[in-house]
């Protein structure tokens, strides 16, 4: 895999911060925020794609269900924690496939945490 450097990229409506300043931020359910990269484009147009959020503990279950039960399935090359920080957790995803994929998964998943109970 060549690496081309890193590359961020907005997740919601805003360029994200460190995701100890996204804490209540303003546009993002509970206070959910987070920063993500693209590294290293291959020649199948994959690249190891990184996601750290913060996440309250209602919207976690949620969060990973919704990842779960994504139409593309995860990954072979996939790795994800959970911290438990202040009143809610870092969750930290690492995974190697097309970044298109990887964001529509995401995105769907956030997008859960945005509906209604």
């Amino acid at each position: 895999m060549e690496e081309r450097g890193g590359l961020v990229e907005p997740l919601g409506n805003a360029w994200q911060e460190p995701e100890t300043s996204m804490k209540g931020r303003p546009g993002f359910s509970g206070g959910t925020g987070g920063t993500i990269r693209f590294l290293g484009y291959d020649s199948g147009g994959r690249a190891v794609n990184q996601v750290e959020l913060w996440l309250t503990r209602e919207e976690l279950p949620v969060f990973i269900e919704a990842l779960v039960t994504h139409p593309m399935p995860l990954p072979t090359d996939y790795l994800q924690t959970a911290e438990p920080r202040d009143d809610g957790f870092c969750v930290r995803i690492r995974s190697h496939e097309s970044p298109k994929v990887f964001v529509s998964r995401l995105s769907s998943a956030i997008g859960c945490l945005e509906q209604p109970a």
